[in-house]
């Protein structure tokens, strides 16, 4: 039986990243992973739909917008095979480079499914046999899959998950989207501007319900100018395989044929199979609880990312990997996990962190907000994208940040500023102060800021 500081199960983005910093702590580090290195996030999920959403916004543009500017083109052709081999390019580089920075750190990597028999014991279904592995750290960070509703019949091969997706050869003439949250809204501006038929169907009462509500108003905006058509309010209770196409039936009686069915309604934490029952590991709906160092209420056994967590980001999981890994290498890190940013890759691009407007109301918080309108920046101006803003919600008293809204082209990276001022409990006033390149995106975030403190120099 191999002997190892720290054993790692999983080599995701929590995962790998895990077994990179303890081998950096000096630690010797095994890696387990059961189907491929990067995990979801590089194999089916954040890298390959982003290289998708880039060309097909680059489709939209040659279409929709270049004559605006000044350039004439020719009606653009998608080109299936070259459209997803370049997604899978895409994808081979960065694992490839996974595998090469966990060589470099000298961490084993064992391919097979890992289950815990002790607190100190990982036991390794490889394709050689059962393979023992004695740990003086444990740390899980299996990730998710995708919910796959028992009611819909899975054996159709018009029925595909986010997995299947992403590694399709080719794509669908048509498609109907089950769910109307951010990964299902993605995949619908991936379609739409790409000229596919896409419908969306969410059984709440609006797309990314749980969001802020400028951000449902942009994101529901992009979709319908993009000519997709969004079905909300109502659940689908049955698909069925009508020959060329899948019959899908809504609750209100209406039918939707489409030739494919994304089913994009959540995904599950791979917590089962994995030896935590028999362990009596603290759980609360398939999630393990954890604290902000990462500490189950096994002494040794730590968890990280989409099985130790609600909120499901690749870079999250990341996070909780580098305190995790500190922990079980002799060190002390913590993270209370409150300042999170996140971000929807829908054409304009959405970021958030924080409180929404509505939550920061709903806990009685006596806030006050600034918004700052694209249509004011000269860079969104001269991009020809204004559809967009930047909303600060505060603390009327003494301007502490509680939460952000950003729309618009980089948004994911203008937010950053930010998350980075709540981390350090930075005021408004101190956003206001500091000098921010023009013209740019990110200046928005000083105007907003501006605008909280009484003096909107740019906006009325």
């Amino acid at each position: 039986m191999k002997k190892y500081d720290v054993v790692v199960l999983g080599a995701g983005p929590g995962g790998y990243v895990a077994a990179l910093r303890a081998a950096m702590q000096g630690a010797s580090v095994c890696c387990v992973e059961q189907k491929y290195l990067g995990g979801t996030c590089l194999n089916v999920g954040c890298i390959p739909t982003k290289a998708m959403l880039h060309a097909s916004e680059l489709n939209w543009q040659i279409t929709k917008e270049a004559k605006g500017f000044g350039i004439t083109v020719g009606k653009p052709e998608v080109d299936d095979n070259v459209f997803m081999n370049r997604v899978k390019k895409v994808v081979k580089g960065l694992t490839g480079g996974v595998g090469f920075l966990l060589q470099k750190r000298k961490v084993d990597v064992v391919f097979g499914k890992g289950k815990i028999t002790s607190k100190n014991v990982v036991n390794v279904e490889t394709e050689k046999g059962v393979e023992k592995i004695e740990a003086g750290s444990i740390i899980i960070a299996t990730g998710s899959r995708p919910a796959k509703p028992g009611f819909l019949p899975w054996d159709c091969d018009k029925l595909m998950t986010t997995d299947e997706a992403t590694t399709a050869s080719e794509l669908p003439k048509s498609v109907l989207i089950l769910g109307g949250g951010v990964i299902g809204c993605e995949f619908a501006t991936v379609y739409a501007e790409l000229g596919i038929k896409t419908t969306v169907v969410e059984m709440l009462d609006t797309l990314v319900a749980n969001l802020d509500s400028d951000i449902v108003k942009a994101v529901t905006k992009s979709l319908k100018k993009r000519k997709v058509k969004v079905v909300t309010g109502t659940k689908l209770v049955s698909v069925e395989d009508s020959g060329d196409q899948a019959l899908a039936k809504l609750e209100d009686g209406s039918e939707i044929k489409a030739d494919k069915v994304l089913v994009s309604i959540g995904r599950w934490p791979n917590t089962d199979g994995i030896g935590l029952e028999e362990l009596s590991i603290e759980m609360t709906d398939g999630i393990i609880k954890v604290d902000d160092q990462c500490k189950t209420n096994i002494e040794g056994i730590y968890a990280i990312g989409d099985v130790a967590e609600k909120m499901q980001y690749a870079h999250l999981a990341s996070r909780m990997g580098i305190v995790a890994a500190d922990n079980a290498t002799g060190n002390t890190a913590s993270d209370d996990r409150k300042v999170v940013p996140t971000g929807i890759y829908t054409h304009p691009e959405v970021a958030c962190v924080g409180l929404s407007e509505e939550e920061a109301k709903a806990a009685n918080l006596d806030v006050k907000t600034a918004n700052f309108s694209y249509k004011a920046s000269g860079i969104a101006q001269a991009y020809g994208e204004t559809d967009g803003l930047v909303k600060l919600i505060a603390g009327a008293e003494y301007g502490e940040i509680v939460g952000a809204v950003v729309i618009g082209p980089h948004a994911t990276d203008v937010i950053q500023e930010v998350a980075v001022a709540m981390r350090n409990e930075l005021t408004i006033a101190e956003i206001a102060d500091t000098i921010h390149p023009h013209p740019t995106f990110a200046e928005a975030v000083g105007e907003a800021a501006e605008a909280w403190e009484g003096f909107p120099l740019h906006s009325i």
